[in-house]
């Protein structure tokens, strides 16, 4: 299986950091401003194994990417975290997601996620991000 994450999140440094943290775990990183781009770049990469997707963006939004990315079979069966400040709003189960982590979130957390769709093992770290 792959190690390819695609994180979407409209906030440039968070794409930045946690970018660079997953990579320093030994995962490769691909990014997105938004929905959109996403969807441009699944069109021209090897499907990765894990999206990582922020729900409130500009231009396509995370509600948007998920019934555009459900839509396509080739992409629809890709496994997504959402990463957000507005967890308490909507459960994973209700927008149709694997999980929802809230902003902040422990690192360990979002690693145990990311290795378990990678198949990354032995990946360790502690505190916020």
């Amino acid at each position: 299986m792959s190690r390819a994450v695609l994180l979407i999140d409209d906030d440039e440094a968070i794409r930045l950091s946690l970018g660079e943290f997953l990579e320093e775990q030994g995962f490769l990183v691909l990014t997105a401003c938004h929905g959109a781009e996403a969807l441009e770049i699944l069109k021209k990469v090897e499907r990765p194994a894990l999206i990582l997707l922020d729900f409130m963006m500009p231009v396509m939004n995370g509600n948007e990417f998920l019934a555009a990315m459900r839509a396509d079979p080739a992409i629809r069966g890709i496994p997504v975290v959402i990463l957000s400040a507005w967890v308490r709003e909507w459960t994973g189960h209700a927008v149709g997601v694997d999980h929802v982590l809230g902003k902040p979130f422990k690192t360990d957390r979002l690693l145990e996620l990311v290795g378990r769709y990678c198949e990354k093992t032995n990946v360790r770290a502690e505190g916020k991000m």
